[in-house]
C-alpha cells in the first residue's frame, strides 16, 4: 500500500534550500524522510530539478582534476 503524504509549506521550503545548496537527491530524501522519487518529482514541479547522476559525477571529476592541478602547481 502506498503511503501518500501531502507536502506542507515547511517541507517545500526545506527542499528549495537543499537544492540551492547542491545537496544530492539521496540526502534530500533522507532529510525530508521521503522516497527519492517523491523528492525528485516535487523538485521538478518546483522547476528546480536535481542534476542527474552522470552530471553530478562529471562535476566531481572536474573538481578533483582542478584540485590535483592546484596541488601539482604548488610544488
Amino acid at each position: 500500500m502506498l503511503n501518500i503524504r501531502p507536502w506542507d509549506n515547511e517541507q517545500v521550503e526545506i527542499l528549495k534550500k537543499l537544492i540551492e545548496r547542491n545537496v544530492s537527491l539521496a540526502r534530500a530524501a533522507v532529510v525530508l524522510n521521503r522516497r527519492q522519487s517523491s523528492v525528485q518529482k516535487k523538485a521538478r514541479e518546483l522547476g528546480k530539478p536535481f542534476p542527474g547522476v552522470r552530471a553530478q559525477k562529471a562535476a566531481l571529476r572536474v573538481i578533483f582534476i582542478e584540485a590535483d592541478t592546484f596541488r601539482e602547481n604548488r610544488r
